[in-house]
């Protein structure tokens, strides 16, 4: 969604996939960033910085909006006009959005929701206008009016029953050979009050949608072509996987696999729908399909990472032959909200990872009642991942082979026998997981075999 020609490739897909296609759009690049700065800056007091960046923003578009309308093949001077009301008229909102932060001199979950949720809020309508200049006929739906959401600001949780409910337009439109378009990302609770899913929940809200209109299948769209075995952005010979299985691809994506959603798969596994992860960039290219009955080449996939996680060790000789100390730590984190991403225990110690930093100073009081706390900062995560590994051998050996180098924080196995994770320090993470890459995927280490 970064400009024009790429709105112009992004509708060729959407033209082709045929009548009843159903898009789901994020923001144009780098607008979300933008747009969590212009809040921050009216948060710090300075609001006519603040306001400098939502005119860029605005600038931007109506820019983009410009340079697709001046293709040959989309002349509409009247979709132009409609396209710059629109950006002028959300940016107007944006700007005072802005204003009411600088005012409190404060940024709330809730102000910060309404703000990062305008990028969505612009492409979703440009796109469905530039489609209509392009000869399809689209339909522009308000994600607010569809994803209603509970009201936990910033990772707001759908509400299923009333999605299906008010999906009903999406299919009805659909079914009637229209294009339906609509922003990802953002919803709104039951007081219309704008909600966000999370950052990345485009994806999820694809899914959602897939899910309501009981789609043949769901089509992630994005710059790579597929998920791949490691983040070719670090780890080299890292190439497309063809098939993943629901569960693999949910592990990849909540061990920091930065293609999907994490959530993104839950939707589909209820209805079975295939998921298809492609390049925008290269849409021949077969990407990656995700359902259930995967086959798999290898016991190890892929291998997902994620830097600057926190390892929080308790150490308390009153676990020792004692019942209800686990349920006390892990009431501690429930009552703080944050979730633990790996556990591991021994007779008197638990180790886990969290990989985010807010309220760590409430949870380390809380437990330093019960127990000795260390914690551990600027750790990675490194989790192989794939099928029946606890069955097949030799998996385990290998993996601590080519980590003998490197000192290892914190090992866990998944129960779910797709996973096996080990914690390093961060600036160890690439090089370990490049050791590991070379490990299990010999055979695409030269040029010679891709």
């Amino acid at each position: 969604m970064a400009d024009a020609q790429a709105w112009k490739r992004v509708l060729e897909i959407v033209k082709a996939a045929g009548p009843g296609t159903t898009t789901v759009v994020s923001a144009t690049s780098g607008t979300t960033n933008s747009l969590i700065l212009a809040a921050e800056t009216a948060k710090n007091g300075s609001l006519e910085d603040a306001k400098a960046i939502s005119e860029e923003i605005r600038e931007r578009h109506i820019a983009l909006i410009n340079d697709f309308f001046d293709l040959p093949e989309a002349k509409d001077e009247e979709g132009v006009d409609v396209c710059i009301n629109h950006i002028n008229k959300i940016v107007s909102v944006l700007d005072n959005y802005l204003l009411g932060i600088q005012t409190l001199g404060e940024l709330s979950p809730k102000s910060m929701d309404a703000v990062s949720s305008i990028g969505e809020r612009l492409s979703s309508f440009l796109l469905a206008e530039c489609a209509k200049g392009q000869g399809i006929p689209s339909v522009w739906i308000d994600a607010a009016d569809i994803m209603k959401t509970d009201s936990d600001h910033g990772k707001a949780a759908p509400d299923m029953d009333a999605i299906h409910e008010r999906g009903k337009s999406i299919v009805h439109h659909a079914q009637s050979g229209k294009f339906p378009i609509m922003g990802g990302f953002y919803g709104s609770d039951e007081n219309g009050v704008i909600t966000t899913l999370g950052r990345g929940g485009s994806d999820f809200s694809a899914s959602i949608v897939g899910l309501v209109a009981d789609a043949e299948a769901i089509e992630i769209w994005t710059d790579v072509s597929g998920m791949y075995t490691s983040d070719p952005r670090f780890v080299q010979h890292a190439f497309s996987i063809k098939e993943l299985s629901f569960n693999e691809a949910a592990e990849l994506a909540y061990f920091g696999a930065k293609v999907l959603h994490p959530a993104t798969i839950q939707p589909a596994v209820e209805k079975d729908i295939p998921v298809y992860v492609k390049n925008t960039f290269e849409p021949e290219h077969p990407g990656t399909r995700i359902f259930s009955d995967a086959d798999a080449d290898s016991p190890v996939r892929a291998i997902a990472f994620k830097k600057d996680i926190t390892v929080i060790t308790v150490i308390s000789s009153r676990m020792l032959l004692a019942w209800g100390f686990l349920a006390k730590v892990f009431a501690i984190f429930e009552k703080n909200q944050v979730s633990v991403d790996l556990v591991s225990t021994s007779e008197v110690s638990i180790s886990m990872t969290v990989d985010k930093k807010a309220r760590l100073d409430a949870i380390r009081k809380d437990l330093e009642d019960i127990a000795t706390v260390k914690v551990y900062y600027n750790q990675a995560l490194i989790s192989l991942v794939g099928k029946n590994m606890m069955k097949s051998k030799g998996v385990a050996a290998s993996a601590f082979e080519a980590l003998s180098e490197f000192p290892i924080r914190m090992i866990s196995q998944g129960s779910s026998d797709i996973n096996l994770s080990v914690v390093v320090e961060n600036e160890h993470a690439v090089e370990a997981v490049q050791a590991l890459h070379d490990t299990f995927f010999p055979n695409r280490t030269t040029p010679e075999n891709p």
